[in-house]
C-alpha cells in the first residue's frame, strides 16, 4: 500500500493555527480596547469587532453578564481553542 510522504510544510495546519490565531489575538486586542473605552469610531475597531463578532455575539445572548464582568468573551475564547486542538487532531500528520 502506498504510503504518501509528508508534505515538507504541514500546510493545512500552519492554516489552522495562523486563522485560529489572528483570531484569538484580534479578540484580545479587542477586549484591551473595550477596557480603555476605545470604542468603534476607530476603524480598526470596527475591523476588529466584524472579525471577533460572529465568535462573541451567539455566545453574548446565551450567556449574559455575570455582574459586571462580560464572560462571553472567555468562553468565546476557550471555545476557539477547543476548535483548533479538535480540527488539529482530526486530519492526518503531515498535513
Amino acid at each position: 500500500m502506498f504510503v504518501p510522504s509528508p508534505l515538507p510544510v504541514p500546510i493545512v495546519t500552519w492554516i489552522i493555527n495562523t486563522f485560529i490565531g489572528c483570531l484569538i489575538i484580534a479578540m484580545i486586542i479587542r477586549a484591551f480596547a473595550s477596557w480603555f473605552r476605545f470604542d468603534e469610531r476607530f476603524a480598526f475597531i470596527r475591523v476588529l469587532a466584524r472579525l471577533t463578532d460572529p465568535f462573541i455575539l451567539p455566545i453574548r445572548r446565551v450567556v449574559g453578564p455575570v455582574w459586571l464582568l462580560d464572560i462571553s468573551f472567555l468562553i468565546a475564547l476557550f471555545m476557539l481553542l477547543i476548535l483548533r486542538t479538535l480540527l488539529l487532531q482530526a486530519i492526518p500528520y503531515g498535513w
